[in-house]
């Protein structure tokens, strides 16, 4: 009986010249894709640093002013709103808990413009009411004000406190640093082909790569064949 490890194959232990062969190109092919794949990953956390939106280093700026009510003829006060605005386009993003903190920040500082006839009719949060919560923080119907106009009936909420509100105070700060600092660097800045660098390296440039991997081994395990006298049965 002949050695029935001639009929054996094992991509680990390959036994023949053209198994070896085999093994090698996968493996190279393998290592390529890995480092394609996972080193640009690493290569992102290594050079992202936490960059801070616009929209943070104004409310940073103002925050003091409001929450004590120092702010400067409504001037911050408005500086503030529009930040927490931002935090509520975030929609999705934002937690439920931390959208009740944001609307009841927002609700107060607008209130806080407000004259005691005026707050009455701001809390009836109808139209009219967001017609006057727009006029306060002088938002027109253009650009990204729109969208700040639209957020209005989604972001006022009834606030009783005559002071800033001691919730919003302690966990503020902590949102506003969540949702408006992110990390980047300049291959997430950079735009390639109309999209972010890193998100067309991720979603088109590796599928590409995948592509003209299987190509290669094709063509290369061809010849790895004719080298070796390999030849499928038929």
């Amino acid at each position: 009986m002949s050695d029935s490890k001639q009929f054996e194959v094992n991509f680990f232990k390959p036994l023949s010249d053209h198994a070896r062969a085999n093994r090698g190109l996968i493996l190279i092919l393998a290592i390529i894709w890995a480092v394609a794949v996972f080193g640009f990953q690493f290569l992102l956390m290594w050079l992202n640093q936490p960059t801070p939106e616009d929209s943070y280093e104004k409310f940073t700026s103002v925050y003091p002013a409001v929450i004590e009510s120092n702010a400067d003829n409504n001037t911050d006060k408005i500086i503030f709103s529009k930040a927490l605005l931002h935090i509520m386009g975030k929609n999705v993003a934002v937690s439920d808990a931390d959208k009740a903190i944001v609307k009841t920040a927002f609700s107060w500082t607008v209130k806080s413009m407000l004259n005691d006839s005026l707050k009455q009719e701001l809390f009836q949060l109808n139209e009219a009411s967001y017609s006057l919560a727009a006029n306060t923080l002088k938002l027109e119907n253009e650009g990204f004000d729109k969208i700040m106009i639209d957020l209005l009936p989604f972001s006022l909420v009834k606030v009783d406190s005559e002071a800033f509100p001691e919730e919003c105070r302690a966990k503020l700060p902590g949102i506003m640093e969540l949702y408006l600092i992110h990390n980047r660097s300049f291959l997430t800045d950079f735009n390639f082909l109309g999209f972010p660098f890193h998100y067309w390296y991720t979603a088109q440039f590796l599928l590409i790569l995948f592509v003209v991997l299987c190509i290669i081994y094709a063509v290369r395990i061809e010849k790895a064949n004719s080298k070796h006298n390999f030849v499928e049965e038929t």
